[in-house]
């Protein structure tokens, strides 16, 4: 797949995403399947299951942020 420009690649946190032409990945499983199941976050473009959520979630809003972007978004602003 090296050199193969269909692909991207993103490593990150030890999370993994690949997207391929119209493939989403889930950056926890690694997993395309079930793809009316995969979230993707509003702010990073991040995609998970909605089972590989780290809190497990059973209705996911229309605009959802992944616990990386909650918690960017939690932190207090520095002086």
């Amino acid at each position: 797949m090296a050199g193969d420009p269909s692909v991207a690649g993103l490593v990150e946190d030890d999370a993994i995403s690949v997207i391929m032409e119209g493939e989403v990945v889930c950056e926890i499983c690694g997993s395309g399947s079930a793809p009316h199941l995969i979230a993707n976050c509003a702010r990073c473009n991040a995609h998970e299951h909605w089972y590989c959520m780290r809190v497990l979630t059973f209705l996911i809003p229309h605009i959802w942020f992944c616990s990386r972007c909650q918690r960017n978004a939690n932190r207090a602003p520095r002086s």
